[in-house]
């Protein structure tokens, strides 16, 4: 177990994320955080999250073609 530090704003987007009562923030965490560098977890986590919705889901889809393109140079 850690101890870690939010500030506000952080914590309300974590927060927004649970699901119920019994929703931790482990699990949030978990359950929208993909294991880096995997294309299988960030898919599932694509595939079940609305990503078109997110909030500056342009920024992330602009980072993702830039290291697409960077890394196959």
């Amino acid at each position: 177990m850690k101890t870690i530090t939010l500030d506000d704003e952080s914590y309300g987007l974590l927060k927004s994320w649970k699901k119920g009562s019994n929703d931790s923030f482990s699990t949030v965490i978990k359950r929208i955080v993909p294991v880096p560098g995997t294309l299988g977890a960030f898919l599932n986590f694509t595939e079940s999250t609305n990503t078109s919705q997110l909030e500056r889901n342009d920024f992330m889809e602009k980072v993702i073609e830039t290291r697409c393109i960077t890394k196959a140079k």
